[in-house]
């Protein structure tokens, strides 16, 4: 995360090598890589990212099940490799621009009150469109709807901190025993429990939000969702209130922007400097091999030994076949001993 938000192409082509050459790494990596595109790059409106890094996901998921779920497979394909190559690249080159300092849960519980007393007394937003569109009377807590309408006025308004003001205060509203009821909104494939976070109550609003103010392409604004279906499971607390908070950003600053004539779409990154950093990948696991072969020969120098355990040692140590492999794990079951 810090070579990618650096521009630091050598050591985040590395570091992604490394996921890949690890045991569960690609896993790790479809959700890292979201996540850094949200914290650096979601708000820049730079097009792509998340429908290129979608289709790849999808790629390696099939060459995953072609497999039969074997991941020494996965990781050693070429295709994969540059895969990983070709969306890191783009967030390295991509024009950077941080989220801003999200609040935390001590600060709603601290403004708690007095928001209370402000919408007793009237002072609410009052019905905004998308929220009425997707609020459902039947299975969804009138706390809810109020919630919904804040946070979609304030993104309409241009008030930043009050609409991240409302993604962490629905969050930590979603991690305690007294959470308003909601409707079931998540994917299939997720527990009943994630199925019924609040979570996904503000990702159909801000799904209903892309298609009223068309932020998105349809492509990229499916992208993007799918995304969060897929990675789900695999997000931290913070990564997904960074991820909604991003999307939330990029649709209000879309809006401000469709406003504007004179301001200018950004640019994509440049297609050469991704292909410069693609055309070094293999170099690059070459590499890590040579490291790991390196390790593997290196002869422990343990001290006290008796003597039998000591000529056993060596002996071990002369007759060991190093695999030509890149692969990381078969380098860790032949240091335990396997055939």
């Amino acid at each position: 995360m810090r070579a990618i938000s650096a521009g630091d192409m050598k050591r985040s082509q590395r570091w992604a090598a490394e996921f890949v050459c690890s045991d569960l790494g690609l896993g790790r990596l479809e959700a890292l890589l979201y996540h850094i595109w949200a914290l650096y790059v979601g708000g820049v409106q730079a097009p792509g990212w998340p429908s290129l890094w979608y289709k790849n996901i999808q790629h390696m998921r099939t060459i995953w099940g072609r497999s039969g779920g074997d991941i020494r497979v996965v990781r050693n394909t070429p295709s994969v490799r540059q895969s990983v190559a070709e969306c890191v690249a783009w967030l390295v080159l991509a024009s950077k621009k941080p989220l801003p300092v999200m609040p935390k849960s001590e600060d709603c519980f601290r403004e708690a009150e007095a928001m209370r007393a402000r919408l007793r007394a009237g002072g609410g937003s009052g019905d905004q469109a998308s929220t009425r569109r997707i609020w459902d009377t039947k299975h969804d807590g009138h706390d809810l709807k109020t919630i919904g309408n804040e946070f979609e006025a304030a993104l309409r308004t241009n008030q930043i901190s009050r609409m991240l003001f409302w993604i962490v205060w629905l969050q930590t509203l979603d991690s305690l025993k007294e959470c308003p009821p909601v409707k079931e909104r998540g994917p299939p494939g997720l527990t009943k429990k994630q199925q019924k976070s609040v979570l996904w109550f503000l990702v159909a609003v801000l799904d209903d939000l892309i298609s009223e103010t068309r932020a998105y392409t349809p492509e990229e604004g499916k992208a993007i969702l799918n995304l969060l279906h897929m990675t789900w499971p695999k997000l931290s607390t913070k990564a997904k209130r960074d991820i909604l908070a991003s999307i939330s950003i990029s649709i209000q600053d879309r809006c401000q922007k469709s406003l504007s004539l004179t301001a200018p779409p950004t640019p994509a990154p440049p297609t050469a400097g991704m292909r410069a950093a693609m055309s070094d990948i293999d170099a690059i696991y070459a590499e890590i091999a040579d490291e790991a072969k390196r390790f593997v020969s290196e002869t422990p120098k343990i001290t006290e030994l008796t003597a039998e355990a000591a000529a056993m040692a060596t002996a071990q140590a002369n007759t060991r076949a190093l695999p030509t492999s890149f692969d990381k794990l078969s380098l860790a079951f032949h240091i335990a001993g396997g055939k």
